[in-house]
Parts: C-alpha cells; sequence; structure tokens
C-alpha cells in the first residue's frame, strides 16, 4: 500500500473519487464533477493536502486533510467499494497519520453511517459533538 501526495494534476481524479463518496454517504447534494474541482483545487490552494491510497498499482481510493488548524481535519477518506474488508483503510490512516505527523485529527461521520462510525471508533476516534439540522 502506498500514500502517493497529490498535485494539481490530480484534480479529476480525485473529483471523480470525491462523487464516490459523495454517492456512497447518500449526501443529499452531491454537485458536479466541476464545482468539485473546484472545491478541492481551491482547499489545496489554501494548504489542504490530498492523498491516494495505492494499492498492488490501481488508486483505491483518497485522503483529504485541511492542515490550516489544529488539529488537523480529515475532510474526506475514501476506500472505493470494491476494495473494502481487506484493512486497506487502517493501514491507510496509519500511513496518513504518520505523514502528517500529528498526534491528533477530527472528522466527521454521517449519523446514518454505522459501519464508518464503527471504523472509526476502531481506530480510537471518540465522539464529540452531535450536527444537527432542520429542513422546512
Amino acid at each position: 500500500m502506498e500514500l502517493r501526495k497529490c498535485t494539481f494534476e490530480d484534480m479529476q481524479l480525485l473529483a471523480r473519487l470525491n462523487k464516490e463518496l459523495y454517492e456512497d454517504e447518500k449526501n443529499d447534494n452531491i454537485p458536479g464533477l466541476d464545482i468539485l474541482e473546484e472545491r478541492l483545487r481551491t482547499s489545496m490552494e489554501q494548504g489542504a493536502k490530498a492523498y491516494l491510497i495505492v494499492y498492488e498499482g490501481e488508486v483505491t481510493g483518497y485522503a483529504f486533510v485541511k492542515t490550516q488548524t489544529k488539529p488537523y481535519y480529515l475532510s474526506h477518506f475514501f476506500i472505493c467499494k470494491n476494495m473494502r474488508r481487506k484493512h486497506l483503510g487502517t493501514i491507510a490512516f496509519q500511513e496518513l497519520m504518520n505523514e502528517l505527523d500529528t498526534e491528533s485529527i477530527d472528522l466527521d461521520v454521517f449519523y446514518w453511517n454505522q459501519r464508518g462510525q464503527e471504523f472509526w471508533k476502531s481506530l480510537g476516534f471518540e465522539e464529540r459533538c452531535i450536527i444537527m439540522r432542520k429542513n422546512r
């Protein structure tokens, strides 16, 4: 497993992976690829870091970290569906923490994403807040 730091040349691939993440999370507002690409580019210009997760020469996911604040914020972490349940997420996250050289990191998990919650708890994450929304 390799964690490869992204450049601006990786924006289209990152946007496609980001769209897969949105769809996988059953997000209620999935932007187009052009908007996703622009958001990722802007965040990277402001200091965020992106990494491709590569396994046996194939891109199997990505991580996107906002490093402008302490602790850092892991805004995206995605393993492609066909590559899950192989411990790649655990290995990739450990590599990411080593790469970032940080002792702590925050992230959000959707309430309905039970598998995601269990995954992050298995890595030592603890619940810290509940975000609520009211629609009309």
